[in-house]
């Protein structure tokens, strides 16, 4: 193929041709700019022996500050939770990216890592939301032209700690007599603090009346008291502990029992009559056995009136 060859004067007329187009170019950029507020972009001259060359001889490389196109809102994520933001930068060159919690630079790590996409579209991605990331996060995009930056506040709500409700110790199965006082006593530990429910043969217990009372403190002890216990109050009370994290459950027994009153007998009254009885014939020095064989009536007449002693008449 043959080529044609460009003597000096016709070789220059080339150059001058490209510089005017060059120029319009240029003139009709600068309004687009200004119209759109795009940053100036500002150009560095440096030799070179090959390229385009300008008037000077140097060839004209162009750079735009680092501008966000798009940035995200604030943030309120609950703690243990997944989080992405997202924005996009443009800018010429390619601006680089870093991000600062409350002042303080953050590094890539396994809980937090920075996602560059095509056409300047990033992404910071929170693995697993904690509690120390709460605070403003800053995001300074830079080049060589300079730096752009944007904030955003990310507030952490703390996960509240759960427990299921578990019984430290359960109501124990006991008999009461009618019209004394019967208590239910269990400790239940649970976070949050549970809701206690009591049952009687699978019916609710109303409480807040003269007799039945329930009594629950912040160390988990619950009591259900029953004052004058009747019949009626028999039966298998269940005590049920209930939180958002879970339900725990268990039973116990109260029987009621009759007072029973067996009657006393009454001693048997004796009827007593006056005595004169040899046997029981007594003096105030002792027996007197001749006296008590061989008396005459009228001597046990008189000995028994002394004496004071009567007789039977069971004897």
């Amino acid at each position: 193929m043959a080529r044609r060859l460009l003597g000096p004067e016709n070789a220059a007329s080339v150059f001058e041709a490209q510089s005017e187009e060059h120029a319009q170019d240029g003139q009709q950029q600068n309004l687009e700019n200004t119209r759109l507020q795009v940053p100036t972009a500002q150009s560095r001259s440096r030799p070179s022996s090959r390229g385009e060359r300008s008037e000077h001889g140097s060839i004209q490389e162009k750079f735009f500050q680092p501008r966000f196109v798009q940035v995200p809102e604030d943030l309120t994520v609950e703690e243990g939770r997944f989080c992405r933001i997202d924005f996009k930068v443009s800018g010429l060159p390619t601006p680089d990216v870093a991000w600062y919690l409350n002042g303080r630079l953050v590094h890539p790590d396994d809980f937090h890592k920075m996602i560059v996409s095509e056409k300047g579209f990033h992404s910071f991605i929170f693995e697993v939301v904690q509690v120390s990331d709460a605070g403003t996060w800053e995001c300074v995009a830079f080049n060589r032209a300079g730096e752009a930056s944007f904030t955003v506040k990310l507030d952490v709500i703390a996960r509240e700690h759960r427990k299921a409700p578990s019984f430290i110790f359960k109501p124990q199965s006991t008999k009461v007599y009618e019209g004394d006082s019967a208590r239910l006593e269990c400790q239940v530990s649970a976070i949050p603090p549970p809701q206690i429910y009591w049952k009687r043969n699978n019916e609710m217990v109303q409480f807040n009346t003269d007799r039945i009372s329930m009594f629950h403190d912040a160390s988990g002890k619950v009591c259900l008291l029953i004052h004058n216990v009747i019949k009626k109050d028999a039966g298998w009370y269940t005590v049920s502990a209930v939180n958002e994290a879970g339900v725990a459950t268990c039973h116990a027994r109260l029987d009621v029992a009759t007072h029973t009153y067996k009657p006393v007998p009454h001693p048997k009254q004796l009827r007593v009559r006056p005595t004169f009885s040899k046997y029981l014939a007594l003096n105030g020095k002792g027996l007197d056995v001749k006296q008590a064989f061989l008396p005459d009536e009228g001597e046990f007449q008189r000995m028994a009136a002394q004496s004071g002693l009567y007789e039977s008449d069971e004897l």
